[in-house]
């Protein structure tokens, strides 16, 4: 069978390590109040000028003056127009758009009657059932642009079949069903070629069906290839991004944290998928696009934040709006990142498009939310008409006090108090940039190089396998760890990054290979049947790293760690084995602290348990901060702030505020001589209020343990957090 139609070049085979200059925009806030999630590019008033319809309205280009279009209607809260999919659909000259929607679970094609008409007249194609939106793809090859829903509880693409002529050239149009293999249906859809054969394929979220040669009458073979996480992003796009002539796919979480890959490969003759992580900083990635944004030949991908989809039930929801664009270098194997926009409305939610909107020779970028429709205008051609829309991501806000959490300064600098969710999204951007002024820099895409994983089956225990792995951090740089994999696993499981304290044995303790037996936690999780991936920190156990000699790529030992452990959740993302929704961290002193850092920057870490790792500056030590100060932790408390609790830009209260509302287990003992627990109470008691706001669920707390004894993870409370963790990963 053919394998390789991909059209490859030796231009294309050749990867550039060096980019065209970054995609920039300027920002226009077409209509704030809108709450429409879909949009299209029509021109509405025929004068030549591409208009924008969103929902119920149109706005007319230049001005952008808001006119009534049609009326939408409201379902529970929120408008049925989950796509603006422009079609021609009865001949007559006009452009006329699909709506495939959720609420009514029905498709309904908007009859675009011309500007005279006072409202647009809506015809309902079929109510099939419950759909995300739709994309529109020439599914059977006969030149015409078919629609392709995502839907819940079906599969079905619906094809045009134009009817004979009538008065002023209107056609009948005839919709017909053709149904998919029933495995399609979830969320996540995709269109395109995957096995090179020149047809093209439908992708879901737990695999794809190869296309027949008769599209329409034939039958599609389901592939189970591969397994996407349940919500993964509308489109999922099919695209060679290696170069490799084949065809790779991208998808975003639309419900989650996170934007990834899968690259095909051929093994032993056979087709085999390797997932790799291109960006974990950003939740909400529902919609994504392709696009020549810099007219170079090169398409860039482009992902943006929906705006509230699940009304703030999923992490990140309330974080600031971002758009993104990323292109892909050959030769490091890695992703460039750009922010294109922050902290405005901009975002992409169910339907955004790239269109040459206002006809300069490059893509603009349409950006409906239900927080507002903005438009993004690429100044690659016309650049010196406009200047790129600045946006302050990652700009360090001074607090006078770190240890309130209760306040936020907004987009003026004002300092007041945190009213709303988005507030707290606010005020947890800017303690990640605070943090980061101790630490440096989180690292971007740019380190994030294929995982090169090597494994090697070390032992066989009763209840668990034990692996000795190793897989790549960053350039040069790998992290060496212990995998316990729990016998005969019927269904994925839920996964523990387990970190371990300052003891010269590294990971070997939490492992049950040495040390105190109090501190065995990834030995006992994996014998009720969590996998657990226990790295060594940077320069213990097996771990050679050197601080002073990687003083140019780290500032500290801590965003090192960090950045380990960041990997080490990309790792157990791609075992089969494990559930990448319940994923949690646990670790004691130095992996205490650890682990909450951690879980500060990674959204993907559903629970923490944190033992013995922390207290207020203020009270560690009575505010004497030199143990945090060495190399492997943070050296920039004693050079930048003088070891000077008043000064350094966080504290535990910012860190747990930056958790919240995910759930943490505190292991605080009272006569704990390294972490004070008058301390530990002031953390809990200032972000108890934040979870308040934040929470959506009931096991979303912080809870606090106080056992009567010394800096110690005693046999009680470990197994009061090992319940705890069955209830909040369950």
């Amino acid at each position: 069978m053919p394998r390789h139609l991909w059209i490859c070049s030796l231009s294309l085979l050749v990867s550039p390590s060096l980019f065209a200059a970054d995609p920039s925009f300027h920002r226009h806030d077409i209509n704030l109040d809108s709450t429409f999630p879909a949009a299209a590019a029509i021109d509405v008033n025929e004068d030549g000028r591409l208009d924008i319809v969103s929902g119920g309205w149109w706005y007319e280009a230049p001005s952008w003056q808001k006119h009534f279009l049609r009326n939408v209607q409201e379902i529970r809260g929120r408008y049925d127009d989950y796509s603006n999919l422009p079609l021609h659909v009865n001949g007559d000259g006009r452009l006329d758009f699909i709506s495939a929607n959720y609420r009514s679970e029905s498709i309904f094609w908007i009859e675009n009657a011309g500007p005279d008409v006072d409202e647009w007249p809506t015809h309902k194609i079929e109510t099939p059932g419950h759909m995300e939106t739709g994309r529109l793809y020439d599914i059977d090859g006969d030149g015409r642009l078919d629609l392709l829903p995502a839907g819940k509880e079906f599969a079905a693409w619906w094809s045009i079949i134009p009817g004979p002529p009538a008065a002023q050239g209107i056609q009948s149009a005839t919709w017909k069903r053709h149904d998919l293999p029933i495995q399609l249906a979830g969320h996540g859809i995709g269109f395109g070629d995957v096995d090179g054969d020149g047809l093209g394929d439908v992708i879901g979220d737990k695999g794809w069906a190869k296309a027949p040669l008769n599209r329409r009458s034939g039958q599609w073979e389901w592939q189970p290839e591969f397994v996407l996480p349940r919500d993964a992003s509308i489109p999922i796009l099919v695209h060679d991004v290696d170069s490799d002539c084949d065809a790779d796919l991208i998808w975003g979480r639309g419900h989650r944290t996170g934007l990834y890959w899968m690259e095909q490969q051929t093994i032993d003759g056979e087709r085999d998928w390797q997932m790799h992580a291109i960006d974990t900083e950003w939740s909400q990635l529902h919609s994504i696009l392709l696009a020549d944004f810099d007219n170079d030949g090169r398409d860039e991908l482009i992902a943006g934040k929906r705006y509230l989809g699940h009304d703030g039930k999923d992490v990140g929801e309330y974080d600031p709006m971002v758009m993104l664009a990323y292109q892909f270098d050959g030769n490091s194997r890695t992703w460039k990142r750009t922010i294109v926009d922050w902290g405005s409305r901009a975002g992409m939610d169910l339907d955004p498009k790239a269109v040459d909107l206002d006809a300069d020779g490059d893509l603009d970028l349409l950006c409906p939310t239900r927080g507002g429709l903005c438009l993004l205008e690429n100044l690659h051609v016309n650049g010196s008409e406009s200047s790129p829309t600045a946006h302050t991501e990652g700009t360090f806000v001074n607090y006078p006090d770190h240890t309130d959490v209760s306040v936020v300064r907004d987009v003026t600098g004002e300092l007041r108090a945190i009213e709303t969710p988005d507030d707290a999204g606010l005020r947890r951007a800017h303690i990640l940039a605070g943090i980061q002024q101790a630490m440096g820099p989180l690292p971007g895409p740019e380190l994030r190089v294929p995982l090169d994983v090597e494994s090697e089956l070390i032992e066989k225990t009763e209840n668990y396998q034990r692996y000795r792995v190793t897989f790549a951090s960053a350039p040069g740089e790998r992290v060496i760890a212990w995998l316990l994999m729990p016998n005969d696993l019927t269904d994925r499981a839920s996964a523990m990054l387990c970190l371990h304290q300052t003891v010269p044995i590294g990971k070997d303790e939490p492992a049950g290979l040495g040390g105190k037996p109090n501190l065995h936690y990834a030995h006992e999780l994996a014998n009720r049947g969590y996998v657990c991936l226990v790295p060594d920190y940077p320069s213990f156990g097996e771990d050679t790293f050197d601080f002073e000699a990687a003083a140019d790529r780290w500032q500290s030992g801590s965003m090192k760690a960090i950045w380990n452990n960041i990997r080490s959740i990309d790792y157990l993302e791609t075992l089969p084995e494990v559930n990448p929704d319940r994923i949690g961290v646990i670790g004691h002193s130095l992996g205490g602290h650890n682990a909450l850092f951690t879980a500060a920057f990674d959204q993907r870490l559903n629970a923490v348990v944190t033992s013995c790792g922390f207290t207020e500056f203020h009270q560690y030590y009575s505010g004497d901060l030199k143990g945090w100060t060495s190399l492997r932790y943070m050296p920039r408390i004693a050079s930048e702030y003088g070891n000077n609790p008043d000064r350094v830009p966080f504290d535990f209260q910012e860190v747990f505020a930056a958790i919240a509302p995910r759930p943490v287990f505190i292991n605080a003992p009272v006569e704990d001589s390294n972490f004070e627990i008058k301390g530990v109470r002031a953390v809990v008691q200032a972000v108890e209020p934040v979870y308040a706001r934040l929470r959506s669920r009931e096991f979303q707390t912080v809870r606090l343990e106080t056992p009567n004894v010394g800096h110690d993870f005693p046999p009680d409370i470990r197994e009061a957090a090992y319940e705890w963790l069955s209830e909040v990963l369950r």
